[in-house]
């Protein structure tokens, strides 16, 4: 999922580089894309890139910052590991693990309670995958993720500079796990072995719920490889994978936006 830039520090770098980043994974869904991409349906890119506008406003306006609470807890020798005297090494390496660990099992939740998915589903609703869905989530969704990381962070305390690293990367790992962009095919497993890819990331957004109840890693791959949730697929059959939940208003930012709150039959 996207994170709000604008709470990072020295938000104006953050920005330019992210921009560049889009710019450059862009150009690559031209030049190696994994697939070609469909008819774009009237509508789809303003509903996936409204909500990430939309996200970001709310974000930047509302007192909800991961980076901030970080800093705060340990100004206030608050949360597990600002109580206990560890190496600086171990404390970033704790914090980047649970980090990655609490986003893996929200993340998996989101599947599995029917409340969640409600929400969750919008994200998977595209009709195609592209550095575009790694902003389509609902508003709901960003204040419920923010929330929970933000009582991990102060909970456990932890070490603000390792989790900007984190956080930063986790953001760029969202546009370009979600790009329609292909890795050689002899680097693909080298880089999966560790983090996700967007042929690994690609299967979880197909239509097939088995399919979808996988690769819930947002960085690292490992975490479903521990927890039996990895799910692989070869070049082949991706390109054969079918996105969306058939949901006819996918492509219309307003009816998304009130999609969580009408009944919705089951996936």
């Amino acid at each position: 999922m996207i994170t709000n830039l604008l709470h990072l520090d020295g938000e104006w770098l953050y920005l330019g580089a992210f921009f560049l980043l889009l710019v450059t994974i862009a150009a690559l869904e031209i030049v190696w894309p994994i697939y070609a991409s469909p008819a774009e349906p009237k509508g789809r890119l303003v509903a996936n890139f409204g909500m990430g506008l939309i996200n970001n406003l709310m974000l930047g306006l509302l007192p909800l910052s991961l980076i901030a609470t970080a800093q705060w807890a340990q100004q206030a020798h608050f949360g597990l590991l600002n109580l206990v005297r560890l190496p600086g090494l171990a404390a970033a390496l704790i914090a980047i693990g649970v980090r990655s660990l609490a986003g893996y099992w929200l993340h998996r939740l989101s599947h599995r309670s029917s409340l969640l998915w409600r929400i969750h589903r919008v994200h998977h609703c595209d009709v195609a995958v592209d550095l575009s869905t790694g902003f389509r989530n609902h508003p709901f969704e960003a204040l419920v993720v923010a929330a929970v990381l933000i009582c991990a962070a102060a909970l456990v305390g932890f070490a603000p500079l390792p989790l900007t690293i984190y956080e930063s990367a986790a953001l760029a790992f969202s546009v370009w796990s979600h790009a329609n962009v292909r890795l050689p095919l002899w680097l693909e497993p080298v880089v999966r072995a560790l983090f996700v890819t967007p042929d690994m990331h690609h299967v979880h957004h197909s239509a097939m719920r088995q399919e979808t109840d996988s690769n819930y890693g947002d960085l690292f791959s490992f975490w479903d490889r521990l927890f039996g949730t990895y799910r692989s697929l070869d070049r082949t059959a991706l390109r054969g994978i079918r996105f969306g939940l058939e949901d006819e208003h996918a492509a219309n930012l307003l009816r998304q936006l009130g999609a969580p709150l009408r009944k919705i039959t089951a996936d």
